[in-house]
């Protein structure tokens, strides 16, 4: 047999039922939050004469301000940093010799920052509003140049590899043979 200090009876929790448990502090129904009707919170019981709007309904209605936004529009462009620099390290471990695994990272290197520099308009959409009130333009030119310092460390790399056409030697197969200016006969006898 069950003690009764320990059942709990949920058949009478219904529509206008009074327990004798308190809710817990922050707590607050849909009802009071006013979900369905009207589009703005209700006020809780407690602090309806006050004017105070629910803690959860609080949290939901609260807005980032315009210089909030563009500070974490600069803290995401700054984090890129670390990124770059794992990358750098990751392409310094492996070396300039030509071997499938330097060639995949090198490639990684280049592809990933070309990649988020020409998606970064979309990416600092979620910064800008919904409207595009807030101006991320200055966020949005460093995480830019963060990345081109990354697409630099990458070119750097291929040219150490020796995989970027930079000399001469590299364009001997396209050039044309030099004209002669000079002949030299020989083997006549006088």
């Amino acid at each position: 047999m069950v003690d009764a200090r320990f059942r709990v009876d949920f058949a009478d929790g219904g529509k206008g039922a009074s327990t004798s448990v308190a809710d817990p502090p922050g707590f607050a129904t849909l009802k009071e939050l006013g979900d369905g009707e009207g589009g703005e919170p209700a006020r809780t019981s407690a602090a309806a004469g006050k004017g105070a709007v629910a803690g959860p309904a609080k949290k939901r209605g609260h807005q980032l301000t315009p210089a909030m936004r563009v500070q974490k529009a600069y803290a995401f462009a700054g984090g890129q940093l670390q990124s770059i620099l794992m990358m750098g390290f990751m392409m310094w471990m492996s070396g300039n010799g030509v071997q499938i695994f330097s060639i995949m990272i090198t490639f990684g290197g280049i592809f990933n920052p070309a990649k988020a520099i020409l998606t970064s308009g979309k990416t600092f959409e979620r910064f800008g509003g919904a409207d595009g009130a807030v101006d991320v333009t200055a966020p949005r030119l460093a995480f830019c140049a963060i990345q081109c310092v990354g697409l630099a460390m990458a070119l750097y790399k291929l040219n150490a590899m020796g995989l970027l056409p930079t000399h001469a030697s590299d364009w001997v197969s396209g050039m044309k043979p030099p004209r002669a200016t000079e002949r030299a006969y020989g083997g006549t006898t006088l």
